[in-house]
């Protein structure tokens, strides 16, 4: 198998058209288990079932040298996906120390002996460190390789609207037409997702190190919204610290000229699978996101800054991120210090700074505030 092929994924919660944990086979080789076969139909021993490594429960899938392993969604009973809107996530670890190099692939089209079209190509260099990513008509797109620990790949498709959005570790990589193929130099005629492929590049030097995946799903219907989102800086409550409104649903306005917006997707199941997306942040400049387990002033908010403090009293915080060119950052579960339980209410906001052309001089500003009840 030549590369532009070779790959894997899974989803976030609710009404899943397909899950694998890897929970329900038997130690041992993982081609010819459930929907799981060798590339063309060539079943090999290098992709087994291990209980050595898990992100979740006891077992994960072990992927060495030689291995080149499909997940066909046209084996029986068939997977259907060639509309709508899907969101896939599954869970990868390259353990410290590892080298070589190995694939991650979505197949548009996949069947034994062709015709293949790859739509998802994300290689994991572990010789440079880096996550490769053969993203469409953006490039090669790369990321720090988080070694030694569990890591979410994740890609949400919208087939209708040709796009697919694909993340690593929480961190947003690239938005392309997987119409367009991984080089952004195809046309493929029909769009779906239709097959994984797990592929160690290799034989070669140095051959790669065994990587392992856990935890595919796939939710038929993409990213679901939860929470609700409050205290904006629109001039309807709390007035801005210096008429430096936002637009409907931002938080008060920055030098960018609008405001930035927090909100929420996944599930509201506590420990569960949950992304808060922030936009209208100052790309390069760190924003934090944090919760509380008040709304401030009666969900309106005080002037803090440049915005509004809306999340206040047993304050945690959550990580920070760098938002992209165009203002845009997610952190995804888990997340530090998030120790819920079923009934807990949080409310979140994104803290982040804007030093040059800060509206009011404080260097920094807010988001609105977004609420969630965890179940």
């Amino acid at each position: 198998m030549a590369v532009g092929a070779a790959a894997v994924m899974a989803s976030t919660a609710q009404a899943q058209v397909w899950t694998d944990d890897m929970e329900s086979y038997p130690l041992g080789q993982l081609d010819g288990q459930g929907r799981w076969k060798g590339w063309d139909s060539n079943n090999t021993l290098f992709s087994n079932v291990v209980n050595t490594q898990a992100s979740g429960g006891v077992q994960s899938a072990e992927v060495a040298v030689g291995a080149d392993t499909v997940c066909d969604y046209d084996l029986l009973p068939p997977i259907n996906m060639s509309s709508g809107g899907f969101s896939l996530t599954q869970k990868i670890l390259c353990p410290t120390g590892s080298v070589g190099k190995t694939y991650y692939i979505v197949m548009n089209d996949y069947n034994d002996f062709g015709p293949y079209e790859w739509s998802v190509q994300i290689g994991f260099n572990m010789d440079s460190g880096t996550v490769e990513c053969d993203c469409g008509t953006n490039g090669t797109v790369t990321a720090p390789l988080n070694f030694g620990n569990w890591a979410e790949i994740k890609c949400d498709f919208d087939l209708d609207g040709d796009n697919v959005d694909i993340y690593y570790d929480g961190s947003f990589l690239a938005s392309y037409p997987p119409s367009m193929g991984v080089f952004g130099t195809d046309s493929y005629a029909s769009l779906q997702i239709d097959a994984l492929d797990l592929y160690p590049d290799g034989p070669g030097f140095p051959n790669p190190s065994p990587v392992y995946f856990d935890d595919f799903n796939i939710d038929p219907a993409g990213p679901q919204d939860i929470g609700t989102s409050f205290c904006f800086g629109d001039g309807a409550g709390t007035a801005c610290p210096c008429g430096n409104n936002g637009g409907t649903g931002e938080g008060c306005g920055n030098s960018g000229g609008g405001g930035a917006s927090l909100a929420a997707t996944g599930d509201s199941a506590a420990g569960g699978n949950q992304s808060y997306n922030a936009s209208g942040l100052i790309p390069g400049q760190p924003a934090l996101l944090f919760s509380g387990n008040n709304a401030i002033n009666g969900g309106t908010g005080i002037t803090f800054g440049d915005g509004l403090r809306c999340a206040g009293q047993g304050v945690q915080r959550h990580g920070v991120q760098g938002p992209d060119a165009s203002g845009n950052a997610s952190w995804t579960s888990p997340l530090p210090n998030t120790n819920w339980v079923p009934g807990d209410t949080k409310h979140f906001q994104g803290w982040y700074r804007d030093p040059a052309g800060s509206p009011c001089g404080a260097g920094f500003n807010l988001t609105n505030g977004h609420t969630i009840i965890f179940n």
